[in-house]
């Protein structure tokens, strides 16, 4: 049997846990010097209070005897394992997944880096468990997640400047300028398993439906699986799930940001994932 290991960024509603059995490890998010476990300790909600009070996090990845504990336990009895790591660019955590395979040599263990976060790394989570229950063996399963992986649209879209800007990743001029325009950026994978700045809009929710509903057709959504993730704002997420359902997806997926996420989207991000 084959099981299905992941982290805490892929994002993955409980449901889809359970129902495919999948392993969950998470990352961790530090704060006045004290360490919580994502999605344990702390939510999304959480991190944006701290935050907003001037205390910004820190995350940290796995770290590889957690991995080594895991694949120990799942490979025991003979059974073998896929691991699915977030994006080796963007975390130590693919690299820990790979030390604590490398620990066990004479156990069955696949390592892939998803080259991506949130729902982008679920779905392809979700395809591996897919097959799995269906009885595909890994020399089957890696091809298709390598196929998905390559073909997966991302955007994040992120209507403040204001955890960006605390996170330093724009300047302060920067910051003030975007504030005063009203500014919404839509972050998206450059292809090699970075998260960059994809495009620049002006406007609030209304401009923010518009360019969504733009994106959608430009997408070829129909009968594929689409991923929607927030974590506190359910009128855009209701009106942004209606947009995606007139194309007829096989599924909507809806998921929460992680607290790992929000500590840069900010409360009222949403992310739409799917397959070109």
């Amino acid at each position: 049997m084959i099981k299905i290991v992941t982290d805490s960024v892929a994002e993955l509603p409980q449901e889809i846990i359970d129902k495919y059995d999948i392993t969950v490890l998470p990352l961790y998010v530090n704060i006045m010097d004290q360490s919580f476990i994502d999605g344990v300790e702390i939510n999304a909600q959480t991190v944006c209070q701290y935050i907003d009070k001037g205390h910004y996090p820190q995350t940290s990845q796995i770290p590889p005897h957690h991995f080594y504990t895991v694949f120990d336990s799942l490979t025991r009895n003979g059974d073998e394992v896929i691991a699915i790591t977030m994006s080796s660019q963007l975390s130590g955590t693919f690299r820990a997944a790979l030390t604590a395979k490398e620990q066990l040599p004479d156990r069955k263990i696949t390592v892939l880096d998803s080259m991506g976060v949130s729902l982008g790394q679920g779905l392809q989570v979700i395809e591996a468990a897919k097959m799995a229950l269906f009885g595909k063996l890994p020399e089957e399963i890696v091809p298709c997640l390598h196929r998905v992986r390559s073909k997966m649209n991302y955007a994040i879209i992120i209507d403040t400047l204001e955890y960006v800007f605390k996170g330093g990743r724009i300047s302060k001029a920067q910051y003030i300028a975007g504030n005063l325009l009203n500014l919404n950026i839509v972050c998206g994978s450059d292809g090699t398993g970075k998260i960059s700045l994809a495009e620049k809009f002006i406007g609030k929710e209304k401009s923010i439906l518009r360019w969504i509903s733009k994106h959608l057709n430009n997408l070829n959504i129909k009968d594929k699986t689409v991923g929607l993730c927030t974590f506190s704002n359910e009128k855009l997420l209701n009106e942004v799930k209606a947009l995606v359902e007139k194309h007829n997806p096989k599924e909507v997926i809806v998921s929460q940001f992680s607290s790992v996420v929000a500590c840069y989207s900010g409360p009222n991000a949403i992310g739409i994932f799917a397959t070109k």
